[in-house]
Parts: C-alpha cells; structure tokens; sequence
C-alpha cells in the first residue's frame, strides 16, 4: 500500500470512528430524555414516523420500525392509552387501520423539541465562535441534496 492510500485509510477510518461515536453519543443523550416522559426510543420512532407519514397503517409501522406487526400494534396502543396517537379504521377497508395523532402530541413535541435543543447546546457547547460557524457550512454542504 502507498503512503498516500495509508493516510486516506487512516483518515477514512478516523473520519467512520468518529461519527459513529458522535451518533451514539447524540442518541444515548436522547434516549436518556425520552425515558424522563416515560417513552422508548421505540415509541419515539413511531411517534416522529406517524408525524411525518400522513395517517400510515400498522404495516407502515411495521415496516418502518422492521418488526412483525404484533410488535408495532403494542408499540401503538401504549402510545394510544398516552393520548398522543389514535386510532382510525378505514372507511372503505374495515381490515385497514390508519394511526393519526391527537393534539396532545403537539405540546409533547414542543416539550421534547425543547430538551433535545439543550442536548445539542451542551454537546456543542465545547466549540468556539469560528468553530460553530464552520461546522455550521458542514452541515449545510451536508443537508444540500
């Protein structure tokens, strides 16, 4: 191997290490958080899936989280007796249940918003000004699609 495929492997390798450490650092932060309003990072998944998906069915769920549908249908109906999902049979499809979200969700969202902002601040808390401000053009060369 030449020095200069040495130094990029080295660098590859530091760069993965990396964020993967930082990922798992984030989500061990969030998980924390979401234990303290009573949610698996499970729930939290489906909750953020249902907002995202317009009324989606168990199977969306299942799918999505990757589990048999038995296993979202408890995941949901925790989330139901919480007040923040519902759900809705199909109209047209009595074997088709949609999950909507109620408005308790909103004031839930708002809440958690509000301590994954604090995460991130203490997380980033480290950094300077010229720091903050270049890690801010990364992800935005990141977030462009």
């Amino acid at each position: 191997m030449t020095l200069k495929k040495q130094s990029n492997y080295k660098l590859e390798k530091e760069f993965e290490d990396s964020i993967i450490s930082f990922h798992y650092r984030v989500v061990n932060e969030l998980r924390k958080k979401s234990k303290e309003f009573g949610l698996s990072v499970s729930q939290m998944e489906v909750l953020h899936f249902v907002v995202e998906h317009k009324n989606p069915t168990m199977k969306d769920i299942a799918e999505h989280l990757q589990v048999k549908p038995p296993s979202a249908t408890t995941i949901v109906e925790t989330l139901c007796k919480k007040k923040l999902l519902k759900r809705e049979e199909s109209i047209k499809d009595k074997r088709i249940t949609r999950i909507t979200f109620t408005e308790g969700i909103w004031k839930f969202f708002k809440s958690f918003k509000s301590k994954k902002i604090l995460i991130l601040k203490s997380i980033f808390s480290k950094l300077d000004n010229k720091e903050k401000k270049e890690l801010i053009r990364v992800i935005n060369i990141l977030n462009k699609k």
